[in-house]
């Protein structure tokens, strides 16, 4: 079905209101968004909004483009305006077959159908296997644990997101000492958290497709005692057709986003040096606070 715009365009050339059909293209345009030759479109956004302007603020002007808007160039006009439309037209099928082709789970049977609700079940279930070993050494946890985190994780874009534009200001060994400080504080600091672990259940509950890239899966925590579930939501990016988890959601509370903040002020207090920073999670990881 074609949009109100589309309408509204038709009937302001056929009116012949020459400022009104401007501005329903730039309305049209502005609901599209198309991101599809994006420096073209703007450039004629651009162009149509000088137009406009003009239209606007000089009646003058717009009386002599009036008198040279004879028949054979408003047809002109209205060509090259349904090219436009039409060219944006044409995107919109593509938009609503991702929304409505979009992964959308409601239930546990249908998230695991979908390839981020398995990938999170599965490393769920991996995760339960380890903890609940007894058969292992703790080094030998840690080393499966390590495993599973960069099978499963995209640790450099939760790192570079959680060091923010200081990343860019980092020298490449800076960088390098950062990721490897940074992956072992989150296997240290996860780590722990699991020796907690006595019988929990994990299930996923729900995905919803947040772009072309990201998904986000639900899931819950249930607890021997009954007690009520916690609620963890996973962000998981398809890469090259490779998944991983670049965010954790406990309780609302996101875990990049709470490192962030900690990290940002770390680096303020130290002048906007990352190496105090560095020094600080290097005192973590001897015994200080991992959190």
């Amino acid at each position: 079905m074609a949009s109100p715009s589309f309408f509204c365009l038709w009937f302001c050339f056929i009116s012949q209101k020459t400022q009104s059909a401007l501005s329903a293209i730039i309305g049209f345009y502005d609901i599209v968004n198309l991101d599809q030759n994006r420096l073209i479109w703007d450039f004629v956004l651009l162009f149509l909004r000088v137009i406009k302007l003009i239209l606007t603020f000089n009646f003058s002007f717009q009386a002599s483009l009036e008198k040279l808007m004879r028949p054979s160039l408003r047809l002109v006009l209205l060509a090259f305006s349904l090219v436009l439309v039409l060219g944006a037209m044409a995107q919109l099928p593509v938009v609503a077959q991702t929304d409505d082709s979009a992964l959308s789970a409601q239930t546990h049977d249908q998230a695991i159908k979908t390839a981020p609700g398995k990938f999170i079940q599965t490393l769920g279930d991996k995760a339960i296997g380890v903890i609940a070993n007894k058969n292992i050494s703790v080094d030998q946890r840690s080393d499966r644990f390590r495993a599973l985190l960069q099978e499963s994780f995209d640790l450099m874009t939760i790192g570079r997101f959680v060091i923010g534009r200081s990343w860019n200001a980092a020298s490449p060994a800076q960088q390098q000492d950062y990721m490897k400080l940074f992956e072992a504080l989150v296997i240290k600091t996860y780590g722990n958290r699991l020796t907690l672990y006595t019988g929990e259940g994990f299930s996923v509950t729900g995905v919803r497709q947040e772009s072309e890239k990201d998904s986000i899966v639900n899931s819950q925590i249930t607890h021997p005692d009954g007690s009520t579930p916690t609620t963890i939501d996973w962000r998981v990016r398809n890469r090259n057709g490779k998944l991983g988890v670049i965010d954790v959601v406990v309780e609302g509370v996101s875990l990049s986003v709470t490192q962030r903040q900690e990290y940002a002020a770390v680096i303020q207090s130290n002048g906007g040096q990352i190496d105090g920073l560095l020094d600080t999670m290097r005192q973590q990881l001897k015994g200080g606070n991992s959190n």
